[in-house]
């Protein structure tokens, strides 16, 4: 009887798992699963506010997922490579206030001074990439510090919320370029440069630091480097989120960025990128923001108190972790 059994069983053809057949065809079943919490978090909002549907409409809340997306990329980089990054909310409200209040006042000057400003934030981010990869401070500690000395400087611009971003910044975040709103513009744009990047061998050796730093540096990268790089570009990341912020509030706000913090790992958790780093991206990231900004919305829309948004929130990145891990310990005892 149990020869039969297992001649049987062995006979039987295998069952292909649904992460190998997604697998096989090229698609993440993390994708998946962020995708779906995206669409079925949109469609509910859509039935809650069929005016959403209208393309203007939906523009102005791509504006609000912006600062979210750019800060969620920043952390990205930076988890990729096995690191975190608590100063991307100081960098991009150094970068708001400095936009409100430096840049308001130069008139036709803005352009090179909004320049001169990312210019400074990439530093900025620099300056954390020096401290961890030249440094060895841990992440955590080397970016609180910067933190707080980002949010100091950026008080010092602009005390309390005020200031006059240029005209032009606010009729860019809110006009459209051939009847397409310019906050989709600037999301694809995000999204193409990722591809990019990520196609590339620089890509590449973002990806094998965070896998195994060793073997990447055994095999001729170097780290130090990769690491300076992806803290610079997190930076550059954080500083366009607040000068985009700057337009869609039309005003510098010099406490906006604390907030966005915690936001933004939330949205790389929620994406599926690995806080152990070498594993996930920024495409994963931005379909989780928009996640947390329908979240918003649609509590807004129902008329329930802000705590709500930021509990359920809280509760999708729990539910996702959960899942994930479930679904990762059966695949664990499959190939066992």
């Amino acid at each position: 009887m149990t020869s039969t059994t297992v001649d049987t069983a062995a006979a039987r053809p295998a069952v292909p798992s649904l992460r190998r057949l997604l697998a096989n065809s090229g698609i993440s079943l993390t994708a998946v699963t962020t995708a779906t919490i995206l669409i079925v978090l949109a469609v509910t909002d859509f039935i809650l506010q069929p005016a959403l549907l209208d393309v203007t409409e939906l523009g102005y809340l791509a504006q609000t997922a912006l600062p979210l997306v750019l800060v969620g990329a920043a952390q990205t980089l930076v988890v990729l490579v096995r690191g975190i990054d608590l100063s991307v909310g100081g960098i991009m409200v150094l970068a708001n206030t400095t936009t409100a209040v430096w840049v308001g006042e130069q008139g036709g000057n803005h352009q090179l001074l909004v320049f001169a400003i990312l210019g400074l934030a990439a530093c900025a981010g620099l300056l954390n990439g020096l401290l961890v990869a030249v440094g060895g401070f841990e992440p955590f500690v080397a970016t609180l510090g910067t933190w707080t000395i980002f949010n100091g400087l950026a008080l010092k611009v602009l005390p309390t919320d005020g200031g006059a971003p240029p005209p032009s910044l606010i009729n860019f975040v809110f006009g459209k370029t051939a009847g397409i709103p310019n906050s989709f513009l600037v999301l694809a744009g995000v999204f193409v440069v990722w591809r990019i990047l990520r196609a590339s061998k620089l890509g590449t050796r973002i990806y094998a630091v965070g896998a195994d730093e060793e073997r990447a540096r055994l095999n001729g990268t170097s780290v130090v480097g990769v690491k300076l790089f992806v803290y610079a570009l997190a930076g550059l990341c954080a500083g366009i989120a607040g000068v985009l912020l700057a337009g869609v509030a039309s005003s510098g706000t010099p406490t906006a960025g604390d907030p966005y913090i915690l936001t933004s790992v939330a949205a790389v958790v929620i994406g599926g990128t690995s806080l152990a780093g070498g594993k996930g991206g920024i495409g994963l990231t931005m379909m989780a923001a928009g996640a947390l900004v329908f979240i918003s919305d649609i509590v807004t829309e129902v008329n329930l108190e802000t705590w709500v948004s930021v509990a359920a929130s809280s509760g999708l990145l729990l539910a996702v972790v959960i899942v994930r891990s479930l679904i990762d310990r059966v695949a664990e005892r499959r190939s066992a």
